[in-house]
């Protein structure tokens, strides 16, 4: 078709252009005219032909396409059911049955409560495993209903019994009137007979009107310090308040309940509307805990809180002795004693479910109560605390709490109590004796191997600082020993302590932590002496520091002075460590006065620290 268009092209040009030159030449061009007209039918009919090849190749174009469209979408299609089918297996394979969630019995269980279900089902071995747990379901549904409508009849039997216990109550109270009028009437015969029974009745009266949880709290007391009379670790507890004030705050909260207004008094600041919020109640209790010697005692003030549903506890260290209001150290660990009771529970806030929200509904927080607590010396909500008062707490899992066995959970926090008090009582005695130099290390069970020849001739409190000082492999191990206690809440104290022998000094810095003695004093070492020995440059001295910080409590006898003995390792292993290095100076200064069981020759052999028996003599070894 191109070259026929071509030729056709050619043709109708060549026509125009003879035209042309006859027109030039001035002939007749008609016949050249309705020539060339002819041609152009031809081209018409060419072009004709052209756009019907055209639209033929469309048509087929528009055919082939809808071919692969179908295609196409067929294959999306494809896909679509392989998605599909894919998340349907996915579906399949996360299927779980709804009983998987329930907690079934055990085969035990199973096999003893339900022991012909049981039976049977082991019997039809042909039967699938599917259709076997499906009977020991529809058995333990009947079991279920069963066990709830027993609970249904029990609990119909308890709300029986509250009824009578309602009536038989009320009986009794008639009679409360009369018995009144014959306690009245018989008086001059109890005053006669000298009874106390008006005496006691008031005293009960008292009782009464403490809040649910202090009175809980004081009844178990009272019956532990009945059982615990005769036991060394003695305390009392006593109820302190006004009854008319408890009576008074009784009506006052009937009062509010009713709906009457109540004057709050005047509207002040912040601190003056927190203050009157946070208002304890009038009636406290005081338990008062005896050190084994009776000389000191610790006083435990409990006070019970309404708008925060807690009680808290102020802790009072006393003593009989005159000397003791110049000690060093004898009150200042009242509140490291309650602080340390429990492990990661500090008193630093409030531990009872949902009280955040209620204390934003009065726009309060807790951080402001537990300030203003601290601020007026009114303690600190301690969670065991909440155990003795049978409150419901929050620990810092956010597992919910609820003590049952009060009796046993009082009995173990007045014990402790006791005795962290009992240990840092004595500790603070052994620290006055070092200040002093009141101290007779020779009647130490340690002192089996002769005469100290170095002393203390210094014993001071130096600060943190100072302490942090010192270089010490000693004080990387700190961290390595896990006591259950957050580092931020254990505090310190230092001191500094000077052993002299002939010319070598020796510097002792010890750091006594706050939750003693759950974690023992740690000594760091520093001896001068032809030089500065320390454990960084000595292995004799890291040697010393293990010995003098190994020492445990279970390795002594009960009630011992564990600083003082402490000091005396310190000593005579300063002792050894002249007598053992002097041997290996060109001056010899310090002869070996030590009983040793082997001969200390070598600067590499360990040094004869440790101590033995051997017969009826005690000698240093290895």
């Amino acid at each position: 078709m191109d070259q026929i268009l071509s030729k056709q092209f050619a043709d109708l040009r060549e026509a125009i252009d003879e035209i042309q030159r006859l027109k030039s030449a001035g002939q007749h061009v008609e016949v050249k005219r309705s020539a060339a007209a002819l041609m152009f039918v031809a081209l018409k009919h060419s072009n004709r032909e052209v756009k019907r090849n055209i639209k033929s190749g469309r048509d087929e174009l528009h055919a082939e396409k809808l071919k692969v469209d179908m295609s196409r979408l067929q294959l999306q299609s494809l896909l679509y059911d392989v998605s599909h089918l894919k998340k349907e297996i996915i579906k399949c394979q996360k299927f779980k049955s709804r009983d998987s969630h329930l907690e079934l019995l055990s085969d035990e269980e199973y096999a003893s409560k339900l022991p012909s279900s049981a039976t049977n089902g082991d019997d039809k071995s042909e039967v699938s495993s599917h259709s076997k747990h499906l009977h020991r379901l529809e058995c333990e549904l009947r079991l279920r209903k069963d066990l709830d409508n027993q609970y249904k009849s029990l609990l119909t039997a308890k709300q029986d019994l509250l009824q009578e216990n309602l009536n038989q109550t009320q009986r009794y109270g008639s009679f409360a009137p009369a018995l009144r009028t014959l306690m009245d009437s018989t008086k001059p015969l109890h005053d006669a007979l000298q009874l106390t029974l008006d005496v006691d009745w008031k005293l009960s009266a008292v009782y009464k009107y403490l809040p649910k949880p202090l009175y809980i709290l004081f009844i178990n007391l009272q019956s532990l310090q009945r059982i615990n009379s005769d036991a060394p670790n003695k305390f009392h507890s006593e109820v302190v308040g006004f009854e008319n004030e408890a009576h008074m705050q009784e009506l006052l909260a009937a009062k509010q309940k009713l709906g009457f207004p109540v004057e709050n008094g005047e509207n002040g600041s912040s601190e003056n509307i927190l203050e009157r919020l946070l208002d304890p109640f009038p009636l406290h209790i005081r338990i008062t805990i005896f050190t084994s010697d009776n000389l000191h005692q610790m006083e435990l003030v409990i006070r019970y809180w309404g708008l925060l549903k807690c009680a808290t506890v102020q802790a009072q260290f006393s003593s009989n002795l005159a000397a003791s209001a110049n000690a060093p150290g004898d009150t200042s660990f009242v509140h490291d004693i309650l602080r340390h009771l429990y492990p990661n529970d500090f008193g630093n806030e409030i531990p009872i479910p949902g009280i955040q929200c209620e204390l934003q509904n009065l726009n309060l927080t807790a951080d402001e109560c537990l300030k203003h607590l601290e601020k007026n010396n009114f303690g600190k909500p301690f969670c065991w605390l909440q155990n003795m008062c049978s409150i419901p707490t929050v620990n810092t899992a956010n597992e919910y709490v609820h003590e049952l066995n009060l009796n046993k959970c009082t009995r173990e926090a007045i014990a402790r109590i006791s005795k962290r008090c009992q240990s840092w009582v004595e500790l603070s005695q052994q620290i006055r004796g070092l200040t002093y130099k009141d101290i007779d290390l020779d009647t130490l069970k340690e002192n089996t191997a002769g005469i100290l020849s170095g002393s203390l001739v210094q014993w001071t409190a130096i600060t943190p600082e100072d302490f942090q000082a010192q270089s010490s492999d000693a004080l990387n191990s700190i961290s390595d020993d896990s006591t259950g206690e957050s580092s931020n809440e254990v505090t310190h104290t230092f001191y500094r302590a000077v052993i002299v022998r002939g010319s070598a000094k020796m510097e002792c810095f010890i750091k006594i932590f706050s939750n003693y003695p759950l974690e023992m004093p740690l000594w760091i070492l520093c001896i001068h002496w032809n030089g500065c020995h320390t454990s960084k440059n000595s292995s004799a001295i890291k040697m010393m520091e293990y010995w003098t910080n190994s020492l445990r409590v279970e390795d002594l006898e009960p009630n011992h002075q564990f600083l003082f003995t402490q000091l005396f390792r310190t000593i005579y292993s300063f002792d050894i460590f002249l007598e053992t290095e002097g041997s290996t100076q060109t001056t010899l200064e310090y002869n070996k006065e030590k009983p040793y069981l082997n001969p200390f020759t070598k600067r590499i052999r360990l040094r004869p620290y440790k101590y033995t028996k051997k017969g009826s003599v005690y000698a240093f070894k290895q």
